[in-house]
């Protein structure tokens, strides 16, 4: 009796431990992939700026495919999986804190632009800019900054020239007009503009 509740036992582990790995592995991708995109990202106020600008860039889908980027491709290393799950808690984390802290100052980030190679990640670019190395059909002075790039075995990073990339006119968008000032007080400015 006690040989044959053994065996029921190692075989509902056997057949358990599988179906419980498979099935966090896909919870955990799940969560991964939706907490990726700028739907997410743009639900904290402090983003809203970031992702306008986004929309307005090729990266965001202005271009004649409508392909996209999502915001982990640029801020999260695409190095391994284990670095992009750490850097990915350890910037949640920075930005629910930066949310909170803006209900009592709103984040300098005009002034962050100046680190922003902290939080691009060259990694991400080169995932999908694959042939840069090799620079195929691109004018002199691009194919030189990319050999440049390469050769500079990273002292450049892809912000270095692309300081705006992923984000158009986004100064414009971090410093309100008056115009924009005078929706902020009314509650119009987090709609988004037509």
């Amino acid at each position: 009796m006690k040989t044959r509740n053994w065996m029921f036992l190692v075989l509902g582990l056997c057949l358990l431990t599988p179906m419980f790995v498979i099935g966090s592995w896909i919870l955990t991708q799940s969560a991964l992939e939706s907490t990726a995109g700028e739907e997410f990202c743009s639900v904290c106020h402090t983003m809203k700026p970031f992702a306008e600008a986004y929309a307005a860039d090729i990266h965001g889908g202005a271009n004649p495919k409508g392909l996209t980027a999502a915001c982990a491709d640029c801020h999260l290393p695409h190095t391994g999986q284990t670095d992009y799950i750490v850097a990915k808690a350890k910037t949640g984390i920075v930005d629910v804190w930066g949310e909170f802290l803006s209900l009592f100052r709103e984040p300098d980030w005009t002034a962050n632009l100046e680190h922003r190679g902290t939080f691009v990640y060259d990694s991400g670019c080169l995932t999908c800019h694959t042939h840069l190395a090799e620079a195929p059909g691109q004018q002199p002075a691009a194919a030189f900054g990319h050999q440049s790039y390469f050769a500079s075995e990273g002292r450049m990073q892809c912000v270095t020239c692309h300081m705006h990339v992923g984000h158009t006119d986004l100064l414009k968008h971090l410093s309100p007009t008056p115009e924009t000032s005078t929706e902020t007080t009314t509650g119009t400015a987090d709609t988004p503009s037509e």
